[in-house]
């Protein structure tokens, strides 16, 4: 028999995928776990025990998702998404109209549909696209208070022109109003109705082109210039300032001052009529060849006689669908429908109102106007994001990177281009930007990819997070969420409930961990945002869970980190928890009614108190020996356990590997910060505590927080994993920053 000494220095490796348990030569493996659940693999190299998570309120039986609204730093909401109802949290509270009533609004969507709300923030607005519903925005009236309704699309957008010149339409009437729209073929049908329609005029033969010095004008005169008409309200010659204004009146001369020949005076009055085309928006359906409308945007007075082939449809309608991406980019706010991107006119968007004019009052197509464009690719986009430098896409087959052709000249009809940058597909989730990457799920639901771009090879690379721990996403992944402060952590919802964690930084080797909620509760979706201080992020959970009263759905919002130094009667380390302030003595607590009949951790100024139930009717009492005499703080909550398992220590004996060689564990050191309840075993045996009561402490206070190495003697079996693992189940800190094993390894056995 030999003894050997094995030093595990780090953790940020993480849980790794059993697959990668014969790969000792990786790093990987050296920083890995063979299980990591309820402790987080930091990026500075220990395991901390995650921190409980407060019951902040019930959520609405049909509650399914949660959002955020980012009004400024410190004022970020929290949006619970119902069926068809919102409500909303921030400052870790639930907007109220009065005591346990909760402040709601009224949407269109379904619970199924939430998940897919694609959504963009702007100031005080929340633009919301979904490919079932036109788009809205949530737009926050007050602290406290918000509305929604639909956007106002104003000017398209708009479907390709007509070309087809057998097909012509005639209006009823073209100044804004009522008006019916004609047409010799069938090109409407009734789910067109509260689309837009434009219409252009076949030609401006009818009027004749304005000029300077025309001579005998009279009142009610037309002209066309500038691709627009005009009415005179005065008679005369005309000036030679050219009509281009598009409202009211304006002289194209000085008028009542004569010109140096004195053939004077000049000028003309001149009243804009409309241009070369108008919009109207369809207001009723009569059959497939006559709908009626409203007239939006004068149209030319000739369609009321002479028939147009130049008519378009509108983009958006519940007849052509309505866009499923919204983001805003390039300045400008862009949809993706289908395999269509609609960029709104460069910053005339805002207010709810967002503007898709694609011509300018002279009617010529400009950089800065609206446009769209279509993507060459098999499959319509699942998802849009905003990269360093270009708009990133998935969709089901390819990643494209969309961006100006021209990087000297901005984004417009004329220069914008789609190009594939690799070929993996993803799932429609959307993805988190972290820094300049944007992670997204694989198709599939497994792997999850940060998706940069890679100057050597001038494209976005998309990296593997998971490839060391492809089971870590078992069930698939359907959310992600991230939190900046105190850790730079990416959170994973899967799809049976359990939450993923990942510490993204830019270290070679960082891994995942697995967070089981306590009670058996189940996480349908979770977002972070910013707490209220403005520095930390607060990461928030829809779950839901069996109680006492049947399956019920619960907002729990994650406690605070445990900083070192904290005192210990402050720490939080139970799930969907409460804190109360109790009086000197107090043994009685009521109100615990989501909590009736269940098992609980209690902290009672920091000392555990184990062993108690909640009652039926949600009242705990304390043992009287268990509570201080004077005012302290009480936490209760759903336990749960913290467990880590290291893998099979990788030993050299004479250059030899003692892999697969009897083995046994005979004792672990682990080097801890601000620890106190942590149990320490072989991988299959039983776990004895490691940090005792100092001799003179004293007996009726709880043993202090420990920070140092502290050692256990254990009686492992002889086997061929040489594994040991270390729990901490009491609601209180664990921080493992090392752990060094003592191994006796049979020689004689290879």
């Amino acid at each position: 028999m030999v003894q050997f000494r094995h030093m595990l220095a780090a953790f940020v490796g993480g849980e790794i995928d059993p697959h990668m348990h014969g790969r000792v030569d990786s790093d990987q493996y050296t920083y890995g776990l063979e299980l990591c659940e309820n402790f987080i693999a930091i990026n500075e190299g220990p395991l901390v025990k995650r921190p409980g998570f407060y019951k902040i309120r019930d959520a609405a039986a049909t509650a399914a998702w949660l959002g955020a609204f980012r009004y400024s730093v410190t004022q970020e909401y929290v949006i619970e998404w119902s069926n068809t109802k919102a409500r909303f949290f921030t400052n870790g509270a639930r907007i109220e109209t009065a005591p346990n009533i909760a402040y709601e609004i009224t949407t269109p969507y379904l619970a199924a549909d939430c998940r897919y709300l694609s959504t963009a923030q702007s100031f005080d607005r929340l633009y919301i696209d979904h490919a079932d519903y036109p788009p809205a925005a949530l737009s926050r009236l007050t602290a406290i208070t918000f509305s929604h309704a639909n956007t106002d699309l104003v000017n398209g957008p708009f479907l390709d022109q007509n070309t087809d010149q057998t097909i012509e339409v005639t209006v009823s009437n073209v100044v804004p109003g009522a008006t019916t729209i004609f047409s010799s073929a069938a090109i409407f049908d009734a789910d067109m109705v509260g689309g837009l329609f434009e219409i252009e005029a076949k030609d401006f033969s009818d009027l004749k082109a304005w000029e300077p010095g025309m001579k005998a004008v009279v009142i009610g005169g037309k002209v066309r210039s500038d691709g627009k008409a005009y009415i005179a309200e005065s008679a005369g010659v005309t000036g030679s300032i050219q009509p281009i204004h598009t409202d009211g009146s304006e002289w194209d001369g000085q008028a009542k001052l004569d010109e140096i020949n004195s053939k004077g005076p000049y000028g003309i009055k001149w009243k804009y009529v409309h241009g070369r085309r108008g919009i109207v928006k369809i207001t009723g359906f009569t059959d497939p060849t006559e709908v009626t409308g409203t007239v939006l945007q004068h149209l030319p007075e000739s369609v009321t006689s002479v028939p147009t082939f130049r008519w378009a449809h509108g983009a958006f309608s519940n007849s052509k669908g309505w866009p499923s991406l919204v983001l805003t980019g390039f300045g400008r706010q862009i949809h993706f429908k289908d395999f269509d991107i609609h960029g709104s006119v460069v910053g005339d968007y805002g207010g709810g109102r967002v503007n898709f004019a694609r011509f300018t009052d002279a009617g010529l197509l400009a950089p800065d106007m609206a446009f769209r464009r279509t993507i060459a690719t098999e499959d319509p986009p699942l998802w849009a994001t905003l990269s360093s430098r270009k708009m990133v896409v998935g969709t089901a087959s390819k990643e494209l990177a969309i961006g100006a052709i021209n990087s000297a000249l901005a984004v417009s009809g004329d220069n914008i281009s789609a190009d594939p940058q690799s070929f993996y597909g993803s799932e429609r989730v959307f993805p988190v930007l972290i820094g300049t990457e944007a992670v997204f799920v694989e198709r599939g639901g497994r792997r999850l990819r940060a998706s940069d771009y890679d100057f050597g090879r001038d494209r976005y690379a998309a990296i593997d997070m998971t490839a060391a721990a492809r089971h870590i996403t078992k069930s698939g992944v359907i959310q992600m969420a991230y939190s900046r402060v105190p850790w730079p952590l990416l959170y994973g919802v899967r799809e049976d409930g359990q939450l993923i964690a990942h510490c993204n930084t830019k270290l070679e080797i960082k891994g995942f961990s697995r967070m089981i909620l306590g009670g058996g509760a189940k996480v349908l979706s979770a977002v972070s945002i910013v707490g209220a201080d403005g520095k930390t992020d607060e990461l928030w959970c829809l779950v839901e869970r069996t109680r006492a009263d049947g399956v019920k759905r619960e907002i729990w919002k994650q406690a605070n980190w445990h900083e070192l130094g904290d005192p210990r009667e402050e720490v939080f380390f139970v799930d969907g928890g409460v804190r109360a302030e109790a009086t000197a003595g107090q043994t009685v607590f009521t109100g615990l009614t989501h909590l009736a009949g269940q098992a609980v951790a209690v902290l009672a100024n920091g000392g555990v108190v184990p062993g108690l139930t909640v009652d039926a009717d949600g009242e705990l009492t304390l043992p009287a020996t268990s509570v201080p005499d004077s005012p302290y703080t009480l936490i209760v909550g759903l336990p749960y356990t913290a467990q880590a398992i290291t893998l099979r220590p990788e030993v050299r004996q004479r250059g030899e590997t003692v892999q697969g060689v009897r083995q046994q564990l005979k004792k672990l050191v682990l080097r801890v910060l601000d620890t106190i309840g942590i149990q320490v075993g072989d991988r299959d045996g039983p776990v004895e505590e490691i940090i005792d009561r100092a001799g003179d402490g004293n007996m009726d206070e709880g043993i202090p927080l420990f920070s140092g190495d502290t050692a256990g003697d254990i009686d492992g079996q002889f086997d061929r994993r040489g594994q040991a693992q270390w729990i901490s189940s009491d609601p209180l800190p664990c921080v493992v920053s090392a752990a060094m094993m003592v191994l006796e390894v049979d020689q004689s056995n290879g």
